[in-house]
């Protein structure tokens, strides 16, 4: 499932678009947990329920997306491969990892591909709230 920033359809003389954020996670409850909290935080938030379906929204919305929480352990593509698929669009995509398991990957591997955070499934909402909000104003 994908969900369109609601500002894309915003006439010309609309306020200004707010942050958007994209949720990638294989798990529609954590999906949905974070697209609500994310949206009460004044964000707005596209989310994939794999690392293709990131990939075309990432490039859809070029240029939109401030910050991508991006799972770890996916069907398909997982987390670094996607990440890799978005660098090829945007060398500087800022992302965090969120994971409850890295699987493969070592702790060590993935911090070394430079998120801004790594986020422990199950995490405080509220941190991943503050910590995106923080990350999609600086950007």
């Amino acid at each position: 499932m994908t969900t369109r920033c609601e500002s894309e359809r915003a006439a010309p003389d609309a306020p200004p678009r707010l942050p958007c954020v994209l949720v990638v996670d294989d798990e529609a409850m954590v999906r949905t947990l974070l697209e609500v909290a994310l949206r009460r935080a004044g964000l707005e938030v596209l989310s994939a329920e794999g690392g293709s379906s990131a990939v075309r929204l990432f490039e859809e919305h070029r240029g939109r997306i401030g910050c991508v929480l991006l799972d770890v352990r996916m069907p398909g593509l997982d987390g670094p491969q996607t990440l890799r698929a978005l660098r090829r669009l945007d060398p500087d995509v800022v992302f965090c990892f969120m994971t409850g398991y890295p699987g493969e990957h070592t702790v060590a591997e993935l911090l070394a591909l430079g998120p801004a955070r790594l986020f422990d499934k199950p995490f405080p909402i509220d941190e991943v709230v503050r910590a995106v909000r923080e990350l999609t104003d600086a950007a």
